[in-house]
């Protein structure tokens, strides 16, 4: 076989090859269902206070991240303030984001920054119902803002006679939504003889994306949760400690502040899977675990335990960014 055959099989040769590999990365692109790109941890801080996993189990597995639409509904919650009270007006406080209407003790707000609205109306609106299930948080969205969401019952407190909240959070999939506020909660009702009075919803919009994340199980989490940078927060449940050092020392003080400043060796004892809400303007909603803890405080040389709530990052860290 002469050079030139030679050189024009190879030719052929490296040709045919490189069009195996581009085809090779063509269909792993196609049959890959994760994100091509890192995307944006927007769900979560970064804090620097430790974390130890411990015992509790984790399984990895994937999740599905959601893009929160910037589409807001105005023109729905104008017509429930109608509905609601005829009599309430729109005040002055209108500053492009946040909707303002009164009537007396009366009022609807709109507040765009987290897409939330919250009503209190003395006379309630009309519910023929006695009781509140996660029907009829989907039923009161699905009368006033057309939507079909669901909703898990999370806590229920009776504030006077007659009188109880109920707190829900708003489902993707099969995993609840959480915000840091109102227990954990992204709305509640508050109804009494049969009339809800007060109320907050989340009137967000998410979109699935087509792409999944691949979670981390619990023993990679307990390598990455403490190294600087991981996203997390830590949410101290003080309420234990109003018999002690709240007793002496007021929460808003600088002094309290110096002793939240001691909060310490945080234990898990439990872990679910939520997707956790901050604002519109957060691009993301990403699936994050969430910790039950059990902390220490120090305060004159004497610890305390308190129950606290951990949000870490449940994605792996090569499919994130952090945002400073």
């Amino acid at each position: 076989m002469d050079n030139k055959k030679k050189i024009t099989l190879l030719i052929i040769g490296i040709f045919v090859l490189a069009l195996l590999v581009a085809l090779y990365f063509v269909i792993r692109s196609q049959t890959n269902p994760y994100v091509k790109e890192p995307i944006a941890q927007q769900s979560l801080s970064l804090e620097k206070g430790a974390i130890s996993v411990g015992s509790t189990v984790i399984e990895a597995s994937d999740g599905v991240l959601y893009t929160i639409s910037k589409t807001v509904m105005l023109n729905q919650v104008e017509d429930f303030v109608r509905y609601a009270d005829s009599k309430l007006q729109q005040t002055e406080r209108v500053e492009g984001s946040y909707y303002e209407w009164m009537d007396g003790n009366n009022y609807v707000t709109y507040d765009l920054e987290d897409n939330t609205l919250m009503f209190g109306i003395e006379n309630g609106v009309a519910w023929n119902e006695a009781s509140l299930t996660e029907y009829s948080f989907n039923q009161f969205v699905k009368e006033h803002f057309e939507k079909d969401w669901k909703y898990t019952l999370s806590v229920t407190r009776k504030i006077a006679e007659g009188d109880i909240v109920y707190y829900a959070n708003r489902k993707v999939g099969d995993f609840n939504i959480e915000m840091v506020s109102d227990n954990e909660s992204t709305d509640y009702l508050e109804i009494k003889n049969g009339r809800i009075t007060y109320g907050k919803f989340l009137l967000t919009e998410l979109v699935a994306e087509e792409k999944k994340v691949p979670l981390i199980d619990s023993a990679d989490l307990e390598k990455y949760i403490n190294v600087n940078g991981y996203p997390k927060e830590i949410h101290p449940e003080f309420g234990s400690l109003r018999t002690t050092i709240l007793a002496e020392i007021d929460y808003k003080s600088d002094e309290f502040e110096n002793v939240i400043k001691t909060l310490s060796n945080c234990k898990s004892s439990l872990s679910t899977i939520v997707y956790l809400y901050k604002s519109l303007n957060q691009g993301n909603l990403t699936p994050v675990y969430k910790l039950d803890l059990q902390c220490e405080l120090t305060y004159k040389d004497t610890v305390y335990t308190i129950p606290a709530i951990g949000y870490v990052n449940a994605i792996d860290p090569q499919y994130i960014s952090t945002v400073e």
